[in-house]
Parts: structure tokens; C-alpha cells; sequence
């Protein structure tokens, strides 16, 4: 059995105060520095692979329209058991009463258990690798938390992503009982109101940029 702890599901409970130890910090701090030494080596003969091969890594992940549809995965093991976890803490979950608090829930996941990383060439990781690495790239990220909302039974949740130039900015919109939401794990924003009002505070000069959305099951281009 996959099992996946999530933070908010724990209590807070108090901890004693650790005094600081005892010894010269500034040798500990060297020696902890020489400890880095092999990673940081390893580090930069793996960007020199990475570098070198870039453009063949990204000829191999370049998704078509098609394609991006699969990267939303509500059905995948690792979702599923976030997802349920997170139901699991209404007793029952009721989609209509609960959905918002689970999806703050699974936003607060996203946003602080997920860490950002920005990666060096162009690839996509599984929600496997996601939560392995606890980091993933926004637009990795974004599609994380759209696969856990529609797992948590929200079919209009969908993973959108603006470029512009070389500039990708991507996060999630839904809609629930008449308001539009977005959430943006990324960079901590989450805003409700009228659609209008959402993608206006969230767009800059859409006129200047390509904007996409897609699920699982359909692509629209803005």
C-alpha cells in the first residue's frame, strides 16, 4: 500500500527546546562544507550531460495538443491516494459541502511541500517522481494540483499556461457552484470571483502573450 503523509493531516504538537550544542561552529560549518564537495562535482558533470544533450531531451518531451491531455492523470495511484487522504478527513466527503476546503487543502500541499525548481531543459516528471523529489517545475506542478482536484471530483479543473517569448507562467482554474477560482501553487496566489475579475488581476497584456488550457479530457487556446 502507497503510503503518502500529508502535513496538514497531523496535529501540531509542542516540542521541547533543543539547546544549541556545544563545539566550534565555524569548523563544524567547514567540515559540513568539505561533505558538499563530491555533490557539488557531481552536480556540475550531470549539467555538462544535461547541457550537451538538451536539445535531444527536449525532441523526445515535446508533447503534442494531444499529448498535454495526458499529463493530467486523476487516476494515477500516487493521486488517488492524496486525494483520498484528503477526503478522508470530512467523514463522509461531500463533494458539493467539502470541495472547497479540500482544495485548499491540496493548494496548501502543492504550494508548501512541493518545492520550486526550475529545471535546465525541458521535462516532465510523473506524479511518482513529484512526490519522490518533493520539486517540479510550476508547469509540472500546476499539472500536479489539477490532477488532485479532478481526483476530488471537480471535472472543470484545468491546468493554464501563458508564454510569452521564452517566458512560461502556468497555474490552475475551476469552477464551483457559479465562482471561478484560481490557484497558483507556485507563486502562492489564490483568487476568487467572476471569471472577468480572476483573469484580470491574473493576466498581464493578454493581447501579447499565447495562453492554452487543457485537461484530461480537452484543449482550448485563449
Amino acid at each position: 500500500m502507497l503510503d503518502i503523509p500529508l502535513p496538514f493531516m497531523k496535529k501540531e504538537e509542542g516540542r521541547p527546546k533543543q539547546e544549541k550544542p556545544e563545539g566550534n561552529e565555524q569548523q563544524k560549518e567547514m567540515h559540513e562544507c568539505e561533505d558538499c564537495e563530491p555533490f557539488k562535482r557531481k552536480a556540475a558533470l550531470y549539467r555538462k550531460i544535461i547541457d550537451r544533450y538538451k536539445e535531444m531531451i527536449e525532441a523526445n518531451e515535446n508533447k503534442s495538443i494531444t499529448e498535454l491531455r495526458t499529463l493530467v492523470v486523476p487516476d494515477n495511484p500516487t493521486i488517488m491516494k492524496i486525494a483520498e487522504q484528503i477526503m478522508s478527513s470530512f467523514r463522509p466527503y461531500i463533494y458539493e459541502r467539502d470541495f472547497p476546503s479540500a482544495a485548499e487543502k491540496a493548494y496548501r500541499y502543492c504550494r508548501d511541500e512541493i518545492k520550486n525548481e526550475q529545471l535546465p531543459v525541458e521535462f516532465w516528471l510523473t506524479p511518482e517522481e513529484i512526490f519522490e523529489l518533493k520539486a517540479a517545475d510550476e508547469i509540472d506542478k500546476a499539472i500536479f494540483l489539477c490532477s488532485i482536484l479532478i481526483a476530488l471530483e471537480n471535472q472543470s479543473a484545468k491546468v493554464v499556461v501563458e508564454t510569452q517569448e521564452r517566458m512560461r507562467h502556468a497555474f490552475v482554474t475551476f469552477e464551483f457552484q457559479g465562482e471561478f477560482c484560481l490557484m497558483d501553487p507556485t507563486h502562492s496566489i489564490s483568487i476568487k470571483g467572476t471569471r472577468e475579475e480572476v483573469i484580470h488581476k491574473q493576466v498581464r497584456q493578454p493581447e501579447k502573450k499565447i495562453i492554452y488550457e487543457f485537461n484530461n479530457m480537452e484543449y482550448n487556446e485563449w
